[in-house]
């Protein structure tokens, strides 16, 4: 008996016994799509919250250091009074441009250190003396100096002034008024002002003080009105 030859597959026959691999496909990402993007997100964030928290530490530690410095020395500002006024010269003269006001003067501030245990700093400090029609009667400056603590000085300011009128009725104005003593005048000081404790010293902020306008009368007899003093736009009498 002959043996049976075994068929011929039909061509495209394919055998279901064997497992159908499928080659491998290719997955596209979006463009945002990028690990190391994130990666570097990750630690911009991470280092953003360490450097606020370093600061909101330092912040508080400033303010808490602030309070104790406060509740134990109860820091309070100086107190500023105009003490003395005296004119060596005084004269209104006739030049090409018109009138001018020649004067010399000497002014004196008291300056008071009302705390119990801080000294107060001052930078260097300058007046100005100002007449009626806000002229200019003169400008003095001293450098800075220290004033201990519960301590009271005279601050001495020697003052020039030649100053172009305009008008003759202001000139009128002003000699009359000297010579009855009741020319109005007022002094502005402009300083820089700090605490001390024996070695230390803080820094020093900018004051404005304004001694109101009085009567050379006045100060003559003894007015030593208090000065009003103008910090971080707030008014205080003191």
């Amino acid at each position: 008996m002959s043996q049976m030859k075994p068929l011929k597959k039909p061509p495209g026959f394919k055998d279901p016994t064997i497992p159908i691999q499928m080659p491998p496909r290719k997955v596209n990402l979006p463009p945002s799509f990028n690990p190391q993007k994130k990666k570097n997100r990750s630690c911009c964030c991470r280092c953003f919250c360490c450097c606020f928290l370093i600061i909101l530490i330092l912040l508080l530690l400033v303010v808490s250091a602030c309070g104790l410095f406060y509740l134990w020395f109860d820091p309070k500002l100086p107190v500023f009074h105009l003490r003395s006024l005296e004119f060596t010269k005084f004269n209104v003269s006739g030049s090409q441009d018109g009138q001018r006001l020649n004067a010399q003067s000497a002014l004196g501030v008291e300056l008071k250190n009302p705390n119990v245990e801080l000294k107060i700093v001052y930078g260097d400090t300058r007046v100005d003396l100002k007449g009626e029609n806000d002229v200019n009667m003169g400008a003095g400056e001293v450098v800075g100096f220290v004033l201990e603590n519960r301590k009271v000085k005279v601050v001495k300011f020697v003052m020039k002034s030649n100053e172009l009128l305009y008008g003759d009725s202001i000139g009128k104005l002003i000699m009359n008024g000297f010579k009855n003593k009741n020319l109005r005048v007022s002094a502005d000081v402009s300083t820089a002002i700090g605490v001390g404790y024996k070695g230390w010293k803080s820094w020093k902020i900018r004051v404005k003080v304004s001694c109101g306008s009085l009567r050379l009368k006045q100060i003559e007899n003894g007015a030593t009105p208090k000065c009003g003093i103008t910090l971080f736009n707030w008014f205080d009498l003191n």
